[in-house]
Parts: C-alpha cells; sequence; structure tokens
C-alpha cells in the first residue's frame, strides 16, 4: 500500500501494507499532529483507487478527487452537522442520519467511505447507533474512526474495528520532513519545531504557521496564563485550570496549548517576546519550555485535560513561588 504521504510509522505501513484487504471499519488512533488525517486520507483513497498496481495510485481519477476532499463517495462526518455542532462532540442524530446514508449506493466508486472525525466524543448512545450499520452495513461501506482516546470508544465499538495507533517520529526524521516541507525556512526555526514538537508532525507544522493562536480559546488561554505570570497570581492560574474544564476543552485543545507555550519560551529566551521575557526569568523559561514538553507527552498519554490543566496551573504556580520573576 501506498502510504508515502505519511512520516514515519514504519510498522504501522508494514502491517498495512501486508494486509491482503483493507476492513471496513478501522480505528485511528494518536494525538493532535500526530497524522491521523493524513493516513485516513490515504486509506479513503486506497478505498475508492480504481488505479493499477500498488493502492492508491495518487493517478486515476478518483484517487485526485479523494486528495482533493471532493469524492462524493467519501463522506467526512461533518457533512451531517451544522458548523455550530462541529465542535461540540458528535450526537445520536448525526450518526443516525449517516448510519441512513450508508445506505445510498456509491455515486461512482466501488466503495463508500465515511470519515469519523472525534469518534471518541460520541456518548453512548450515538456509538450504538453506529455499531448497527459497523455490524449489518452493506459491504460497499467502509468506516475510518479518528480517535485521540480510543479506550472512549466502547468494547463493542472497538470489536468490530481494527485499531491502528500513530506513533511519534524521532527528532532527526522530524527535522529532515520539515526541511522537505519548508525549504525556504531558517534551519533554526526548523530545528526548533522538530524539538518542540515531541515527535508529532502537525504540531511542528502549528509552530512554523503560528496557527494555534488563530484559536480563540487558545489565545485567551495564552494571554491569561501570561497575565497571571506577570501579576504572580496563583489565584488566577487556578481560576483558569477551573474554566478549562468548565467549558469542556478536548484533549486536542490542550495539545495545541502546550506548543504554543514551548514558542513562547523560545521566543522570550531569543528577546523576540518582551512581554514573556518579562514575566519570567531565564531560568523560569527554560522550566516553561520543559513544562510544555512534560505536558504535551502527558496529554498524549491520555490524561485528561481538566486533570492536565490543573497540573500546569500548579506547576505555574511553583514558579511563581519560587520568585523567578513570575
Amino acid at each position: 500500500m501506498n502510504l508515502s504521504d505519511l512520516a514515519g510509522n514504519a510498522a504501522l505501513k508494514a502491517q498495512l501494507g501486508a494486509a491482503r484487504r483493507l476492513p471496513h471499519a478501522l480505528i485511528l488512533s494518536g494525538p493532535a499532529g500526530s497524522g491521523k488525517h493524513t493516513l485516513a486520507r490515504a486509506l479513503a483513497q486506497a478505498f475508492v483507487c480504481t488505479g493499477e498496481g500498488e493502492r492508491p495510485c495518487g493517478r486515476c481519477r478518483d484517487c485526485r478527487l479523494a486528495a482533493e476532499g471532493a469524492h462524493p463517495d467519501v463522506v467526512p462526518v461533518e457533512r451531517f452537522l451544522s458548523p455550530e455542532e462541529r465542535e461540540k462532540p458528535l450526537k445520536v442524530d448525526a450518526v443516525r442520519t449517516l448510519r441512513a446514508d450508508a445506505y445510498i449506493r456509491p455515486n461512482q466508486a466501488l466503495r463508500k467511505v465515511y470519515l469519523i472525525a472525534r469518534a471518541d466524543t460520541m456518548n453512548p448512545s450515538a456509538q450504538n447507533a453506529l455499531l448497527k450499520v459497523l455490524e449489518d452495513g452493506p459491504d460497499y461501506a467502509a468506516f475510518l474512526l479518528l480517535a485521540e482516546n480510543p479506550l472512549a470508544l466502547l468494547e463493542t465499538i472497538r470489536s468490530r474495528c481494527v485499531h491502528y495507533e500513530l506513533s511519534p517520529v524521532d527528532e532527526a526524521e522530524a527535522l529532515d520532513w520539515l526541511r522537505d516541507r519548508y525549504p525556504d525556512r531558517a534551519p533554526s526555526d526548523l530545528a526548533r519545531a522538530a524539538a518542540a514538537c515531541g515527535g508529532w508532525l502537525g504540531r511542528a507544522v502549528a509552530l512554523l504557521e503560528e496557527e494555534a493562536p488563530e484559536d480563540p480559546k487558545l489565545a485567551r488561554a495564552l494571554e491569561e496564563l501570561c497575565a497571571a505570570l506577570e501579576h504572580r497570581s496563583e489565584l488566577e492560574l487556578m481560576e483558569w485550570s477551573v474554566r478549562v474544564q468548565n467549558e469542556k476543552w478536548t484533549r486536542e485543545q490542550m495539545g495545541r496549548l502546550y506548543p504554543a507555550l514551548a514558542a513562547r519560551a523560545r521566543d522570550a529566551l531569543a528577546g523576540r517576546d518582551a512581554r514573556w521575557g518579562a514575566s519570567l526569568s531565564p531560568a523560569g523559561l527554560m522550566d516553561l519550555a520543559r513544562l510544555a514538553r512534560e505536558g504535551a507527552a502527558a496529554i498524549a498519554g491520555n490524561v485528561s485535560p481538566a486533570h492536565n490543566a490543573g497540573w500546569l496551573a500548579a506547576q505555574l504556580a511553583g514558579l511563581c513561588r519560587a520568585g523567578q520573576k513570575a
């Protein structure tokens, strides 16, 4: 199987390459930035590919349409959601609509592929609705469930899917990948992103393209944390962690926070961010970068966002007490 677009993950690629036929239901798991969507896109192409030889061929009309997100038989779950629902847990009504759609035959390909992002946000009712089509759906239907926490899926769902877990790449491989993707970026920028991403290339891309702060919730969190450190206020830090719990932050959102914090620490140490530099001493900024690495590893290890935020607030409160200009 041609999975050249997916970096690293040699064992996973070998496992998929050895499969005679793709299962009709797969769970693709890994933290934000791990390549779940890249792998899902490649598998969707493979399901609908009509080319010769290795699949996906990348050349046939079906492969090209799937790669562009325009294939009528590659159906993202977002198609059944309103804009307001796309950041909320998947509900049973959307799953029932998807299930009904699955019994409509494909438009042009031999298979019809459903991409279910944030599958681990489904409540039991939604999962049971999906279970019915996983068990008794038409032969042409395939389902790709993307999840940060696969254990949030019911055992009955997991038992009917083949699970593929993505792995982080090492720093050297991340750097090589970034060099190919960003040939015009400064080597120092690429090295910093490769070191800070924890092996998850999507996070490295976010660091380089500064995508994370575009999330209003994340931008507000960075502002609140910086202000709390400026004021040396443990109360403000704890209030922030409570807001994370009340707002029901996802692992993906927490996962984006840590690269952003690491970037602030690096920029402040390099003299490019005066405000964060005034909030923490150089030693404190180095501690912040370390906390960002530890927090990212914890959230990748399925620590809940609420507990993760509480841990971060407590650690930053420790910097305040240590008197490192915090």
